[in-house]
């Protein structure tokens, strides 16, 4: 038998309403409805009612309205933070001023895909507001999630100790080789380190200690996850786009 005519014969069985049924749903398709609205309503109440309180941030609205409304609260909130300093390691790899108005502390992991999607947008928003913002960074390695990110992590020290972190920055998230040993060295020979000096340090865990510090102040703070962001101590999760970082920093220096 062809499907056709299967089609064809179940079509009798299926009942067609009455009229006083069409009635029925169509006052329940009414109903429905209005609950849907209802409910609509209370939650965009709820959703900026949470904007004002701080409890959403720019990373949770969609709209181009929502943005701007949750980045000037974020903003206002993030510029009254007291005390930023406390997200500060020792030796954290940093670009722009030190006394800049406001710093950006980024916890990532060289092996987190979304580390990775946000790692330009960080170095062109570290150029655009050179004058303003500071930029540092932490490490936050998910070793059982991304498996190398220890190791890479720990080569980042070993690669600002000869002063080209942000070269190492740049490479690592550019590679799309998997983390490990073999490949951070050709890594550290294509952007000009002494490889020996760097192999030695790797080979120490000289960073181990700093690492530690980084994770545990990370978590310390809450951070559960890569790329977490504290704007002046205020944070934001996950990778945020360029123009919504944009405008979080330009409502920061307006307040």
């Amino acid at each position: 038998m062809e499907e056709s005519d299967e089609i064809n014969m179940l079509a009798p069985l299926q009942k067609r309403p009455t009229g006083s049924s069409r009635r029925v749903l169509g006052m329940l398709g009414f109903v429905v409805g209005l609950a849907v609205v209802l409910a609509f309503s209370w939650r965009v109440f709820g959703f900026y009612r949470g904007i004002r309180s701080g409890e959403i941030n720019p990373a949770l609205a969609y709209t181009t309205t929502s943005f701007t409304r949750a980045v000037t609260a974020f903003a206002a909130q993030a510029s009254t933070s007291t005390n930023p300093e406390a997200l500060l390691g020792a030796n954290d790899p940093s670009l722009g001023k030190k006394d800049a108005k406001i710093t950006v502390v980024e916890f990532a992991d060289f092996g987190c895909p979304y580390s990775q999607e946000v790692a330009p947008i960080v170095r062109a928003v570290a150029q655009q507001y050179a004058a303003d913002v500071q930029i540092v960074f932490r490490n936050f390695p998910l070793e059982e999630l991304h498996p190398g990110s220890t190791i890479a992590a720990e080569a980042g020290g070993c690669a600002a100790e000869q002063g080209k972190f942000w070269e190492y920055h740049d490479a690592v998230f550019a590679s799309k080789e998997p983390l490990g040993a073999d490949m951070l060295l050709v890594l550290a020979d294509s952007i000009g380190l002494d490889t020996a000096a760097f192999m030695r340090c790797l080979d120490t865990d000289y960073y181990a200690d700093d690492l530690a510090a980084d994770v545990n102040d990370g978590a310390m703070n809450g951070v559960t996850g890569t790329p977490t962001f504290f704007f002046n101590g205020k944070k934001v999760e996950g990778s945020i786009p360029f123009t919504i970082f944009t405008q979080i920093l330009d409502a920061m220096r307006k307040t």
